[in-house]
């Protein structure tokens, strides 16, 4: 039991060690600024816009793989984990859910734009920057 117990101890350190997660990060893309700790999407001067946990998951699969297609297989898998048949249209839904939030006001071709026998692809460059994050009050003194 102490010989699992120390290999488990030694894999937490080397992950808290790690490079920070895509979720430890801020998103920058046409206007928009995503924390992706806080899952607040904000644009200046409009503030802040309510994003589902969906939407939140399927805005973070397009920001990973910015101007690249991805698949309706594939966003249904990021979005909900399960793969993707022909009837299911769950993902389309999302889809003009979250360009209806992120294309408001925008005057121009739309951010997430259909590619015909593929899926969609979100049309802007993403710019990441690390966020700072304060330790936790119970780590603080140690």
């Amino acid at each position: 039991m102490a010989v699992i117990e120390a290999a488990v101890g030694r894999r937490e350190v080397k992950r808290l060690g790690d490079a920070p997660s895509a979720h430890e990060r801020r998103y920058h893309f046409a206007g928009w600024s995503l924390d992706a700790v806080t899952r607040d999407l904000i644009r200046f001067p409009q503030g802040r816009v309510e994003l589902t946990s969906s939407e939140f998951d399927l805005l973070m699969a397009f920001l990973g793989a910015p101007c690249e297609p991805l698949s309706r297989a594939a966003l249904l898998g990021a979005v909900h984990g399960r793969s993707w048949n022909y009837y299911d249209r769950s993902i389309d839904t999302l889809v003009a859910r979250l360009r209806k939030k992120i294309d408001a006001d925008r005057i121009g071709p739309p951010l997430i734009r259909s590619v015909r026998g593929v899926g969609y692809v979100l049309c802007a460059s993403v710019a990441e920057t690390r966020t700072k994050r304060a330790a936790p009050e119970r780590f603080a003194r140690l």
